[in-house]
């Protein structure tokens, strides 16, 4: 259900939202436009009322033992109870795999060997170090170039000698300049089908529209900005 529709506090909102009447046919239909989210006409008609009715009863505060359960399941992948309620409206599953991108998380350069030297912000080493969900790097090779299997062995040892081994595996999407949004997601649903993790249960952490859409087709549980996941 998300948080798609905000409560309407203006007095004369029914006025200034109601839709003008099409006389004649000589309003024409409008079409969704960009940045259109699919969700409910802003007006008091009868879609609208079903909307908000409908986001009322999916956020109502559920018991107190409910709540701090979501609030612990929360916490150990840093994130808020917001996050997993939404996971638990749109997927049905509790949030339990984090994904976060190798070039948001540390400053990647590249050794005289070829391999990658990463250098990482103390409170981004903080923020790993109280995770307590399973932690999955994604190597995106179209940000950070190939990597041999041999590179990326020692790449996820440096991360762990730095993180006390908080670094469940790290995985690679390779990068092909013909890949289609639909192939680059499948990729990524067979590499967590490889660790056993749920992609209903993933979240994905990143900043672009590429990721964002990443997350969507591949059927991830939630995508989250990471300068959000890092500010909290």
């Amino acid at each position: 259900m998300g948080d798609r529709f905000f409560h309407l506090r203006h007095p004369n909102v029914e006025t200034l939202l109601r839709r003008p009447p099409a006389v004649s046919g000589l309003v024409p239909p409008r079409l969704a436009g960009i940045g259109h989210n699919g969700g409910p006409p802003l007006d008091m008609s009868g879609i609208g009322v079903a909307w908000r009715r409908a986001h009322a009863k999916a956020w109502k505060t559920p018991p107190r033992e409910i709540v701090q359960m979501r609030l612990r399941c929360a916490a150990r992948l840093g994130l808020g109870y917001r996050d997993v309620t939404l996971a638990l409206l749109d997927h049905g599953c509790h949030l339990s795999v984090l994904l976060l991108p190798l070039h948001h998380a540390f400053e990647v350069a590249r050794d005289r060997d070829g391999g990658l030297h990463l250098a990482a912000a103390p409170e981004i080493a903080d923020k790993i170090a109280r995770l307590d969900g399973r932690l999955f790097l994604l190597l995106d090779e179209a940000m950070t170039g190939p990597l041999d299997a041999a590179s990326r062995r020692r790449l996820l040892q440096q991360i762990n000698a730095l993180h006390d081994g908080k670094v469940e595996a790290l995985l690679t999407l390779p990068f092909r300049p013909m890949d289609t949004e639909a192939q680059r997601a499948q990729r990524l649903r067979r590499l967590l089908k490889q660790q056993n993790a749920p992609r209903q249960e993933c979240v994905l952490l990143g900043l672009t529209w590429a990721e964002i859409r990443l997350a969507e087709t591949a059927g991830l549980g939630l995508f989250k900005s990471v300068a959000e996941w890092f500010s909290a």
